[in-house]
């Protein structure tokens, strides 16, 4: 069954024929049933199954914790934790980095 089709049985599901109803009343109706359940299935009905953070997520996390307390925006704060991950990431392979200078310097 197509997530539209499975929104729209519980929209009819949730509609009472005896009662009246406005567009508003309509509206969320249908809200409900596109917000209820949808998100933690695929479109195959089966549960998501949600991805491990790598290693960057977890490094960024942590650095947004130390860095909060600095008193400096959220934007800023991205913004260094980046410059820490990518000085992070030249320390533990300094040899990356001379590959890439040397492609760049041929492909000129």
């Amino acid at each position: 069954m197509s997530p539209t089709q499975q929104i729209l049985d519980k929209f009819t599901a949730s509609v009472n024929v005896n009662e009246t109803y406005d567009i508003v009343d309509l509206v969320n109706l249908l809200k409900a049933a596109a917000k209820s359940g949808n998100k933690k299935n695929s479109n195959n009905g089966e549960p998501k199954v949600k991805k491990a953070p790598s290693a960057y997520n977890i490094f960024i996390k942590e650095q947004m914790e130390l860095l909060k307390n600095d008193g400096t925006s959220p934007k800023d704060r991205m913004r260094q934790a980046t410059a820490n991950w990518n000085k992070q990431k030249a320390e533990q392979n300094p040899e990356q980095k001379s590959k890439e200078e040397g492609s760049d310097a041929s492909s000129e």
